[in-house]
């Protein structure tokens, strides 16, 4: 082996500027959704687009962290890409968006700002209006036929936010919103009262709130600005922002905890701690715990994935595209573990259940349209009911490996008679 060159960077070095180019390409489209989304909307074109192209360098990223290795380079891409479907359902993370400080009747002027403060305006409590509404909205089952529409049922106190030289005759450009229960109990309250905040925290566009809105301003005898600014009544709106930001900010420093195990597996010492595990794939000496151990590793990664998507509430075709690139690494480490001369039958139930169980998880209690049902309230309870169809997975699992083994030593028998 050629010594190393003496003007070469120390392997920490190299690795930390790995993990780096790494973090800067899982950065980068979770920054362009979180800046655009609040220009452009959800569900627009050029949003959808400039996200899909974000993924372009984000995948040459992954592959430069992974190095050399089909299964590095799969776990790098499903980290990365997987991460960055992940933050799409983060909608409440504005942290890219400023708190300009001004008056009310000239927020809507300002569509990327996260929120404002507004040190000359107060909410009108006399104004405010409790509204309970109902939305039905068109629906479509996974061929893509028209079912029945879904509802949307909630309650919510709507108070404009004005400046102090506001009639009502001039139209509200600010609006402060409580969500209330089911059960009449406010919900998301925020941290100030009415006449303590300061300012408000912008909510993106939701149906269901949205016309709450209206609905409690024709009640009140009161208009709309153009791109009226709906958001929470806060005491510091540049914190609530922060707040705000935190699952994004989560999200990002799991999968870049997940993406430094990748790059830290390239470093000589790790490599050659790693190398028994892998040792001997494909050969009839691997020890059947060994194998089994492999296979609960590669069930276990795609459906912790595909748990963390269902309670994040990630659309179901978002959902079925991140599985999809989390199945891949997970189907190279059961076909490089598995002997050459495994029967195709046990093989290909391997590989079944490889890809099923994380749709199993995932898709548990889904109605005939594809509708997930709410695990609000009982998330807890469906992670125990998660667990248990992952455990039945190791046991299916441990089965077929238990029957391939058998097969083969039935097949080496005959071959000898």
């Amino acid at each position: 082996m050629a010594a190393p060159s003496s003007g070469a960077p120390p392997p920490a070095l190299r690795l930390g500027r790995t993990l780096l180019v790494g973090a800067c390409g899982m950065a980068l489209p979770m920054v362009l959704h979180a800046v655009l989304l609040p220009v452009w909307g959800e569900g627009s074109t050029p949003l959808f687009v400039v996200f899909l192209l974000s993924l372009l360098p984000a995948t040459g990223a992954a592959f430069f962290c992974a190095g050399h290795g089909m299964l590095r380079i799969g776990y790098a891409m499903v980290i990365v890409i997987g991460g960055a479907f992940l933050s799409l359902s983060l909608h409440g993370a504005r942290i890219f968006g400023t708190v300009p400080s001004l008056e009310a009747a000239a927020a809507p002027a300002h569509p990327a700002a996260a929120g404002f403060l507004l040190p000359h305006a107060t909410p009108r409590a006399a104004l405010a209006r409790m509204v309970e509404v109902r939305v039905e909205r068109p629906r479509r089952d996974m061929r893509g036929r028209s079912t029945s529409p879904g509802r949307l049922h909630g309650r919510f106190t709507v108070v404009p936010v004005v400046d102090s030289a506001w009639t009502p005759a001039e139209p509200v450009a600010v609006v402060a919103v409580l969500e209330h229960g089911p059960d009449g109990v406010t919900h998301a309250v925020p941290g100030a009262a009415w006449d303590a905040g300061r300012g408000v925290l912008r909510l993106l566009p939701e149906p269901l709130r949205d016309f709450a809105v209206r609905e409690a301003l024709r009640e009140a005898g009161l208009t709309a600005t153009p791109h009226i600014v709906v958001g929470r009544w806060v005491a510091e709106p540049r914190w609530a922002r922060l707040d705000a930001a935190m699952p994004l900010l989560w999200l990002f420093a799991a999968s870049l905890c997940c993406l430094a195990l990748v790059v830290l597996s390239r470093h000589p010492r790790v490599a050659a701690r790693l190398a028994p595990l892998t040792a001997g794939m494909g050969d009839s000496a691997v020890p059947l715990q060994r194998e089994i151990l492999l296979g609960i590793v590669a069930l276990t990664l795609p459906c912790l994935m595909a748990l963390a998507m269902r309670h994040a509430e990630v659309d179901g075709g978002v959902m079925f595209i991140a599985i999809a690139f989390a199945a891949v690494p997970s189907l190279m480490m059961v076909i490089g573990a598995s002997h050459r001369a495994t029967p195709v039958g046990v093989m290909v139930a391997g590989i079944i259940l490889v890809v099923t169980l994380p749709i199993a998880v995932a898709a548990r209690g889904a109605g005939p349209n594809g509708q997930l049902p709410s695990v609000v309230g009982e998330r807890w309870a469906d992670v125990r009911e998660a667990m248990v169809v992952l455990a039945a997975g190791w046991l299916l699992w441990a089965l077929n490996l238990l029957i391939g083994r058998l097969l083969l030593r039935r097949g080496k028998g005959g071959a000898r008679r």
